[in-house]
């Protein structure tokens, strides 16, 4: 009972603590990332040119992302206001619905809606967003740094003990590995989610194809239903400005986009790296952005890989490890 009074404190404290806990998080996973990089040591490369590649690698990670999201943000909060025409249009057509359904309340309603106000509700916080993500890119890639610059030392440490504490060394190593792997894969299918899009979204002639991109590849990361989200925004402002038509091939073209990525080709290859049931995929999803808020959600998955390969290392908890892998390893242990 103490244990998981404990475990409860635990979890406010990193609620309470996002500012500090998720820039360290989204480090910590860079840095696994680019371990591979470390790894170039064992054929010969110097560990000082390694280290330096690492980190010039995070460097052109986090600045280049930092960098696309702030200008895609920018230029389309500045654009916003050119959809007046667009909005103006759409309001007149859905209040004459309305009127002509003898629905007099919701018709009222629509005419007094102001867009304007529409257009600087999402202008200021779209300008505050893309500073933020360049303010908080910086801490994550300080903290970055500083791990792949100190992981050589971190290595050494750890090859002279077996345990940390009641985990396993090799257990950590083993996650560090499986974590890598998904990131590795998760990567590729959302900068392929990211490419698809943005060329659907410049051949329907929407526009703004680097920001539905960028959107579409990062909240890919989020499991089975960040596809979903990433083709709200798309659909709703070529709804309002294209018209039905082009937006219903649009909404196809994101379809086909998931089918072919989200459920064809990435269930496959991320499966075997993560070990987790789908069931799991999906809870995980949804208990760690409650406790760390969107970011939590993006990270759900490597977070439960660790959590379970810890897990296992306790015969307290390794019902808990047993519960969150596939039936896929509970084939494998039999």
């Amino acid at each position: 009972m103490v244990r998981v009074a404990a475990f409860g404190v635990f979890l406010v404290v990193l609620h309470l603590g996002q500012p500090i806990v998720i820039p360290i998080l989204l480090a910590t996973l860079i840095a696994i990332s680019l371990s591979k990089i470390l790894d170039l040591t064992e054929k010969g490369v110097p560990q000082w040119l390694a280290i330096a590649l690492a980190c010039l690698a995070a460097i052109a990670v986090v600045t280049g992302l930092g960098f696309l999201t702030t200008r895609a943000a920018t230029d389309f909060a500045l654009a916003f206001s050119q959809y007046r025409g667009d909005f103006d249009r759409l309001q007149f057509e859905l209040a004459s619905w309305f009127w002509a359904q003898g629905l007099g309340i919701p018709a009222t309603a629509v005419e007094q809606f102001d867009p304007g106000e529409l257009v600087r509700g999402l202008t200021l916080p779209g300008l505050t967003m893309a500073l933020s993500v360049v303010s908080a890119g910086s801490l994550v890639l300080l903290i970055t740094v500083f791990l792949v610059v100190e992981s050589g030392s971190i290595a050494k440490k750890l090859a002279g003990t077996d345990q940390l504490g009641r985990v396993d060394v090799q257990t950590l190593k083993g996650a560090a590995r499986d974590v890598q792997r998904y990131l590795l894969i998760k990567t590729m299918t959302s900068a392929a989610t990211g490419l698809l899009v943005a060329s659907l979204t410049s051949v329907v002639g929407l526009g703004h194809s680097l920001l539905f991109g960028l959107i579409a590849f990062i909240l890919n990361y989020i499991p089975s239903i960040g596809s979903i989200l990433a083709s709200i925004p798309a659909i709703s402002l070529s709804l309002i400005t294209l018209g039905w038509l082009p937006t219903l091939g649009l909404a196809a073209g994101y379809g086909l986009i998931n089918l072919l990525i989200g459920i064809l080709i990435e269930p496959r290859w991320a499966g075997k790296a993560t070990d987790l049931s789908p069931t799991v995929v999906v809870l995980s999803m949804v208990f760690w952005g409650f406790v760390l808020g969107p970011v939590g959600a993006l990270l759900s998955v490597p977070l439960t890989i660790i959590v379970r390969m810890t897990a296992a290392q306790s015969t307290e908890w390794s019902w808990l490890a047993m519960l969150l892998g596939s039936s896929r390893s509970m084939r494998t242990s039999a």
